[in-house]
C-alpha cells in the first residue's frame, strides 16, 4: 500500500512538472509559428488548400517534435539543412522523412512509462514484495529507455556492414561504366537498378544521390550528404576520392579502378581477419559445452567401473 501512494505521488509530481512546462511555453511565441511567419509568404497559396483538420494536425506534430527532439533538429527538418542527432542515426539506420523522427521520438518516451507500468501491474498480481516490485518497475523503465537506442544501432552496423560489402562490386560496375563513356550520374543510376536485390540499402543510397544531383544539387555536395547518411569509412574515402578528381581533373576510370583494388584487398583483408578471430572465439563452446560432455562420455563408465571395483574393498 505504502509502495502504491510512492508511485501514486511520484506520477503525480512527474505529471504535474510537465504541465507547468508546457504552460511556460505556451506563454511564449513558438517556433513552428515564427518559421511560418517567415515563410509563410511563400507557402501561403499551399496552406489554403488544407483543410482545418490537417493544419491543427500539422501544428501538433511540429509542437511534439519541438517539445521532445529539440528547436536545433526542427530547424534543419523544416529548412532541408544537414540532419544532425536522432535525424541523422535514423537517415543511417534507413529510415527518412518526418513521420520516421516522430515515430522515433514517441517510442523512445513512452516505451519506458508502458514498460514500467507493465511490471508494476504485474508485480502486484503475482503478489510480490513491495521491494521487488520497485526494483522490477525500476529496471523495466530503465531498459525501455536502452531499447530503442540499441536497437537503432544494431541496424545501423547491420547496414553498414551491407554497404561496406557490396561497394568494391559496385565499384567495379561504376568502372565499367565510365570506360564505357557513361558519366557519373549514369553510372549511379546503373548501380541502382543492379543492386537493388543483392544490397537494397546501397541500391537506395546511390538512387538518392542519383536524384539529388540531377535535381541540380552540387556534386560536391550530394557525395558527402552520402557519406553523411550511411556512416561508412569506405564511402567516406570513395567521396573524398571523387571530389578530389572532380577539383583536380584527373582520370576518373583511373582513380576508381585503383581505388576499387584498395577496397577489394581490404575486403580480404577483413574475411581473412574474422577467420583467424575464429578459432579465438570457439574456445569458448568447446571449453565450457564440449569438452564436459565429451568427459563425460568418455571417462563416465571408466569412473562407474574404478567405483564398482573399489566400493567392496573400502566396504
Amino acid at each position: 500500500m505504502a509502495l502504491l501512494i510512492s508511485v501514486t505521488i511520484f506520477l503525480a509530481t512527474v505529471l504535474s512538472a510537465l504541465a507547468l512546462y508546457w504552460w511556460l511555453e505556451g506563454r511564449r511565441e513558438a517556433l513552428p509559428r515564427r518559421f511560418e511567419e517567415i515563410v509563410g509568404s511563400s507557402k501561403g497559396d499551399r496552406e489554403a488548400n488544407l483543410s482545418t483538420a490537417a493544419k491543427w494536425i500539422g501544428k501538433l506534430r511540429m509542437r511534439f517534435a519541438t517539445t521532445l527532439g529539440g528547436e536545433t533538429e526542427l530547424i534543419e527538418m523544416l529548412s532541408g539543412k544537414d540532419i544532425t542527432g536522432s535525424r541523422l542515426l535514423l537517415a543511417q539506420a534507413g529510415y527518412r522523412g518526418i513521420e520516421a523522427y516522430t515515430v522515433y521520438l514517441i517510442v523512445r518516451w513512452v516505451a519506458p512509462v508502458a514498460l514500467a507500468v507493465l511490471a508494476f501491474v504485474y508485480g502486484k498480481f503475482s503478489g510480490s514484495p513491495s521491494r521487488s516490485i520497485f526494483i522490477i518497475t525500476v529496471s523495466a523503465g530503465i531498459l525501455g529507455f536502452i531499447l530503442p537506442d540499441l536497437w537503432l544501432r544494431l541496424r545501423i552496423r547491420e547496414r553498414i556492414e551491407e554497404i561496406t560489402n557490396a561497394l568494391p562490386d559496385a565499384l567495379d560496375l561504376m568502372v565499367v561504366c565510365v570506360e564505357a563513356g557513361l558519366g557519373l550520374n549514369p553510372a549511379f543510376i546503373k548501380i541502382t537498378e543492379e543492386f537493388r536485390f543483392s544490397s537494397p540499402s546501397l541500391s537506395e543510397e546511390f538512387d538518392v544521390v542519383a536524384r539529388e544531383m540531377a535535381a541540380g544539387k552540387p556534386r560536391p555536395e550530394a557525395m558527402r550528404a552520402l557519406a553523411d547518411r550511411t556512416g561508412v569509412e569506405d564511402v567516406k574515402s570513395l567521396v573524398g576520392m571523387l571530389v578530389q578528381t572532380d577539383k583536380l581533373g584527373t582520370s576518373l576510370a583511373q582513380s576508381l579502378r585503383v581505388h576499387s583494388d584498395s577496397l577489394r584487398v581490404r575486403r580480404r583483408q577483413r574475411a581473412e581477419e574474422a577467420a583467424a578471430k575464429t578459432t579465438i572465439k570457439l574456445i569458448f563452446p568447446l571449453v565450457f559445452l564440449l569438452f564436459p560432455a565429451l568427459f563425460i562420455v568418455l571417462l563416465g563408465p571408466a569412473f562407474i567401473h574404478i567405483f564398482s571395483a573399489l566400493l567392496p574393498v573400502g566396504k
